[in-house]
C-alpha cells in the first residue's frame, strides 16, 4: 500500500467538532467551523466560518455535548423565535431575544466522551477530563 498524507479513517462533522473542542477549548463557534470547512474541503473558509452554524443551534448538541461560557450578552430585534436555544420576549415595541456577544464553547461531560470515543477510533490516547481539575470543579 501507498503512503499518504490523507487520513484513513474519515470523520464526520460533529466527530471533528468535539475533537477541536476537546484539544483547544473556549473559541468561538465561528473558529471551530472555520477548521470543520478547512478539514471537509481542503482550502480555508470563504465566508470565515459561516457554514454549518446548524451543529451550534441544534438543541440535539447545545447543551448536551457543548456549551457556551461566555458572559456578554447582546440583544436583537427577531421574529418570535422557533429555536429555543435563544429566548424570545415580546414587548410593546416588538420580539427580542439574546445571545452571547462571542462564545466560548466547552464540552459537557456527555461531549468529552464521545470525543474519547472518537480518540480511540483514530487510534490515540483518551484524555482523562478530572486529571489536573480542582475537587470542587463542575461538570454540566
Amino acid at each position: 500500500m501507498k503512503p499518504t498524507n490523507q487520513p484513513q479513517v474519515k470523520l464526520k462533522g460533529i466527530e471533528y467538532l468535539l475533537l477541536a473542542i476537546q484539544s483547544d477549548p473556549g473559541k468561538s463557534q465561528r473558529h471551530y467551523l472555520r477548521r470543520l470547512y478547512q478539514y471537509n474541503h481542503g482550502v480555508p473558509s470563504y465566508n470565515s466560518g459561516g457554514t454549518n452554524n446548524g451543529y451550534f443551534t441544534s438543541q440535539s448538541y447545545r447543551g448536551v455535548l457543548w456549551y457556551d461560557t461566555s458572559y456578554g450578552q447582546a440583544k436583537y430585534e427577531c421574529m418570535m423565535s422557533v429555536n429555543s436555544v435563544f429566548r424570545s420576549y415580546t414587548s410593546s415595541k416588538g420580539s427580542y431575544a439574546y445571545r452571547s456577544t462571542c462564545s466560548a464553547m466547552r464540552l459537557t461531560s456527555r461531549g468529552h466522551k464521545r470525543a474519547n470515543e472518537v480518540r480511540k477510533k483514530l487510534g490515540l490516547e483518551p484524555i482523562d477530563l478530572t486529571a489536573g481539575m480542582p475537587a470542587h470543579a463542575n461538570w454540566v
